[in-house]
């Protein structure tokens, strides 16, 4: 799970989704994105919300790690979603991806990291929680916690 990297303020005349990336969220999206090709990252599916600051968190991650456009998918459900709703989208995922990113915002996320590590844990911008799992389809997580859990930021 990863919050979307630092935005700028928005204002009357910005509607939230429209919010861009502020100067230190490009930065630390850049530094993330490195720090995961160090590691060999690889990610079968990335989800993102449709917010602009989430879009372009996703995209400097997809393209410092090469990936190809059909594993990008922007669905709207994933704005606005409650941590409920994104555990159901979860578990709804396809068996055939072993790496799931799902890029969106707080409050939702911090909820859902929360529940899946078991202790309270904190999702500031541009926090990336690997979650592990030991089970294979999706559906489980409904009902089973990590067995391991990682920031990378």
């Amino acid at each position: 799970m990863l919050r979307h990297a630092k935005a700028i303020t928005g204002g009357i005349d910005l509607p939230d989704q429209d919010r861009p990336l502020s100067e230190s969220g490009l930065k630390d999206a850049s530094k993330l994105s490195n720090k995961l090709h160090k590691k060999g990252a690889h990610f079968d599916l990335i989800v993102t919300s449709p917010a602009i600051r989430a879009i372009t968190t996703a995209q400097i991650i997809i393209n410092h790690l090469n990936m190809k456009g059909s594993n990008f998918l922007i669905d709207p459900l994933l704005y606005g979603a409650d941590s409920n709703t994104l555990l159901e989208y979860i578990s709804r995922a396809s068996k055939k991806y072993d790496e799931l990113m799902i890029v969106g915002h707080n409050p939702s996320l911090i909820d859902l990291a929360t529940h899946l590590a078991g202790e309270s844990v904190a999702m500031p911008t541009c926090a990336l929680m690997k979650v592990n799992f030991g089970f294979k389809d999706w559906a489980k997580v409904m009902t089973e916690k990590s067995t391991k859990f990682t920031f990378i930021n």
